[in-house]
C-alpha cells in the first residue's frame, strides 16, 4: 500500500492518502453471505465499504476500476481536487465518493464517469480490486486492516503505476489526447515525440500533466 500525506497551506487543508490492491476470494464471500446473484454480491459488498466508511470519521472509501487509471498520482490529484471542491463548496455530486471518479474520468457526467471508473462484478471475478481511502487522520492503515478482515482479503502487487506502450495508447484514447497535444508537452520538456519502451516515462509525465490540466479546468467551470 502507498499512503502519502498532504498539507495544503492555501485552503486549510490536511489529509491523508492510501491506494492499494487486494484479492478477495469471491465463492467464500458469496457463501458467507448466502448471495447467489450478481446484484445481491454487490450490493453486499458496498454496503460493507459504506458501513466501514461511516465508522471512519470524514473517511472516503472508493474502490476503482484501474483500466484507465495513469499511476498514483492520477489518483493523488483526483483526491486534491475533490476534497478542494467539498471545501469551496463547488462539488457537482454530495457524495465525495463519486465526486473522486468525476475528477478520475475529467467529466462532470456522473453515469460517465462511473461507467469508466467505477467498479462492476467483472471486477469481483477478476479477483483483483483497487481502492483508495482519503481521511484527514492518520487511520490510513487501520482501515485497510478493517477493509481486508471484513472482506477476507489479502493485500496483493500494487500495479497502477505500471508502464507500457499499450496501457499509454489505451488511456490515450480514452481521455481523446492526440499526438499533437503530446508532442506539445514533450517539446517543452526538450524532448521528442517517440514512442518506444526507453522514451515511456517522457510520454506517461506528459499525458498526466495533460489530464492534471483537464482536471483544473473541471475544477473552475464549477467556479463559474
Amino acid at each position: 500500500m502507498i499512503i502519502k500525506g498532504f498539507n495544503i497551506n492555501e485552503i486549510n487543508l490536511k489529509y491523508f492518502v492510501g491506494i492499494n490492491q487486494i484479492k478477495i476470494n469471491l465463492g467464500k464471500f458469496l457463501d458467507l453471505y448466502d448471495i447467489n446473484n450478481e446484484a445481491d454480491a454487490l450490493n453486499q459488498f458496498f454496503s460493507i465499504i459504506d458501513e466501514i466508511q461511516n465508522n471512519n470519521e470524514n473517511s472516503v472509501i472508493q474502490f476503482i476500476k484501474d483500466k484507465y487509471i495513469l499511476n498514483q498520482d492520477h489518483i493523488f490529484t483526483a483526491c486534491y481536487y475533490l476534497l478542494k471542491a467539498f471545501k469551496q463548496n463547488i462539488n457537482i455530486s454530495n457524495k465525495k465518493n463519486i465526486e473522486l471518479l468525476l475528477y478520475l474520468a475529467t467529466n462532470r457526467q456522473i453515469s460517465k464517469s462511473i461507467e469508466a471508473f467505477g467498479i462492476d462484478y467483472s471486477q469481483l471475478i477478476h479477483n483483483k480490486l483497487t481502492f483508495c481511502i482519503i481521511s484527514p487522520f492518520e487511520n490510513i492503515n487501520s482501515i485497510c486492516d478493517e477493509l481486508l478482515t471484513t472482506l477476507n482479503a489479502v493485500e496483493t502487487e500494487l500495479t497502477i503505476n505500471n508502464h507500457s506502450i499499450t496501457k499509454f495508447n489505451s488511456i490515450k484514447e480514452f481521455f481523446r489526447i492526440n499526438d499533437n497535444q503530446i508532442n506539445s508537452v514533450l517539446r517543452s520538456y526538450g524532448y521528442e515525440m517517440k514512442k518506444s519502451e526507453s522514451n515511456l516515462p517522457s510520454l506517461f509525465s506528459a499525458l498526466f500533466d495533460l489530464i492534471c490540466e483537464r482536471m483544473a479546468l473541471l475544477n473552475v467551470e464549477k467556479q463559474k
